[in-house]
Parts: structure tokens; sequence; C-alpha cells
């Protein structure tokens, strides 16, 4: 039985009935992600692998993932260098970082000194989302947003977004439900509206939730060419993808995928608290109690506000002093959570 039974049970709380409901479509569609797994990856931070998440961490950067562009690395004598030689500051910082989100932050600090002035404003709070800086992203929408900036849709559905990772749901249904009674017809929004849907304790919500996503994930099939489908490739960062978060989590655990392939979606979406906590649940089902509890004590200390994650941390930290007979087991961890507690209740 795992450790976190009790915190967790048995499978994803968020899963429904109305998950269930979709099992068939997910059958007939999901392999367990086979070709994106089986990509090319580099088990050192070599100069090629720089390369290529130097490109990739500009397409997204931009959070557009078909910007790709190309960039001069010739000096006025005409003298070429490679990527790795011409940034070559970032680069000697960048090798010795081990996690993939962290060395795109790396990457996006980068790129803020060049390009951060042409980013759209939604542009800028998803620059800030996806590096993990939910508070800077409030901060600069309070001084630089207007009114009239809302005519671009993709700043309301960026706005929801945020207040999805400041686990503000109230905030984010207005933006999303705002958003999608503005452009019903816009996929990303039809997206984000469902994922805030989906975190509602309301049934109603939830099974509207499932509706959208439904429409959208069949719309992805009937366009898409290939007669085996792997369908969690399509919340994958790539041209037209579905960016939701939530719902990667959710077919994730419907798929009783495995620990691979929940790491390699976590490189995509760990700036959002719900599926870091999901990925901990997964981690405790499938055995790996103590990469569970580390991983929720990052998630805790990273977003403080994220009140279950909290809570989470701190049963699995009294579970393990129940088993190891130690009262004294982190306890600056157990401290620190208790002050996490404290700081939302005032």
């Amino acid at each position: 039985m795992s450790l976190f039974k009790r915190i967790f049970g048995k499978s994803d709380k968020n899963v429904s009935s109305e998950d269930d409901k979709q099992t068939e479509t997910i059958q007939k569609t999901n392999n367990p992600l086979e070709e994106y797994l089986a990509k090319s990856t580099l088990t050192t931070n070599t100069s090629e692998l720089f390369k290529n998440e130097l490109y990739d961490s500009l397409n997204r950067y931009y959070s557009t993932p078909d910007f790709n562009p190309s960039l001069n690395l010739t000096d006025a004598n005409g003298v070429s260098y490679k990527e790795h030689e011409a940034f070559e500051g970032t680069f000697n910082d960048w090798k010795s970082i081990r996690s993939v989100w962290d060395r795109r932050s790396a990457l996006f600090s980068l790129w803020d000194e060049t390009e951060f002035a042409k980013l759209l404003k939604w542009q800028v709070i998803e620059r800030f989302i996806k590096d993990r800086y939910g508070l800077r992203a409030i901060e600069f929408y309070e001084k630089n947003v207007k009114e009239e900036d809302f005519d671009n849709i993709r700043l309301a559905v960026s706005m929801s977004k945020l207040y999805r990772v400041l686990d503000s749901h109230k905030s984010a249904l207005h933006f999303a439900k705002g958003a999608y009674e503005t452009r019903p017809d816009v996929e990303i929004v039809k997206v984000e509206y469902a994922t805030v849907l989906h975190l509602s304790d309301n049934e109603d919500d939830r099974k509207k939730a499932h509706d959208l996503m439904n429409e959208v994930i069949e719309s992805k099939i009937k366009g898409d060419e290939r007669s085996n489908i792997p369908l969690l490739n399509y919340f994958v960062f790539s041209k037209n993808y579905i960016d939701s978060s939530v719902f990667a989590a959710v077919f994730l655990a419907l798929g009783n995928c495995d620990l691979d392939t929940w790491d390699k979606l976590a490189e995509e979406y760990y700036w959002c608290p719900n599926f870091r906590y999901e990925h901990a649940v997964s981690l405790s089902n499938q055995g790996e109690s103590l990469r569970a509890m580390a991983k929720l004590n990052s998630l805790a200390n990273e977003f403080p506000w994220f009140i279950k994650g909290v809570l989470a941390n701190i049963d699995a930290i009294n579970q393990f002093r129940t088993i190891s007979n130690d009262p004294h087991f982190m306890s600056e961890e157990l401290s620190q959570m208790e002050k996490y507690l404290a700081m939302r209740k005032n």
C-alpha cells in the first residue's frame, strides 16, 4: 500500500464520473507517448542540447510554438560562432543546471535582455507564468494593463491562467468565462474555460468542462492524418497544442501512465501547482513515496498559497515521523509549512 494512501486515496480525486465516460475514447486514441518518449534525449548538458533548448526557449518565451527564429551569430568582422560560443556566459551557467525548467528559466533571463520590450502584454503575463513568477505577473498587470488591452482575447486567457496558478478560482473564472462569452469559437478560449470549470466543485461545471474538452479533442482527431493518435502529444508545446495543465494531468491519470510519461509532461507543466500535486499523487500511487514527498515539499515552498499542497506536505511529514519514530523529522520544513498556513489565515 502506498505510504500516502491516506492523503491521496487510491485514485485521483479530480477524476469524476465524467472522466470515466471518456475512458473509451482515450483507449482508442492514446498510446503511452511512445513517439514522444522515443525522441532523442541527451543525458548531459552538452553544447548540442544547449542549442536545442536555446531555440525552443525562444519559442516558449514568445508563447508561439512556430515562431522558429534564426539568430545572427556573426560578429562585425564576419566571424561566425556556434550558439554556446555566442552565449558563453549563459551556457556556462546553463550546463550546471539539472532540471529542464530551471535551465529554461536561465534562458528566459537571457532573452529578457533583448526581447522583453518586444513582447505583447499577454506574452509578458505568459512569460512570468511559465517561469513560475506569478506575483511578478500580477505586478505587471496592475501597472501596465488597461481595459482596452483586453481587445486581444489572449490577454483574458492568460489572466485566467495566472489566477489558476495563484489558486484563485473565482478570479480565473471571471476571465475565462468572460473570454468564452465573447469568443466561444476560439479554441484556446474554449480550452481555458474548460480547464477552469474542471477545477470547480460543482458537478454541472465539471460536466460542461468535459463537454468542451471533448469538442476540442474530437476536432484534433478529425484533423489528424495519423491512424494511431497519441492523445497526450496534443498537450505538448507545439503548433495548435492544447494548453491545459489540468486536463493533461487528468488524461495521465486516466491512462495509468508510467512515471517517465508523467516526467515528460512535467517538463511542460511544472509551472502549474495543480499539475505538480497530481504528479505527487501518481508518484505515491506507484510506490515512489520519497519522490512524492520531495515533490510536495518543493511545491509547497514554491507556491505557498496553494493550500492543498501545503496541507498534503504537512500530513506527509507527520506520517514519516510516525513511521520512523522520529518526532523531529523535517522540523524546519514543518515549521515553514505552518508559517504558510498562518500567512493564509491573515
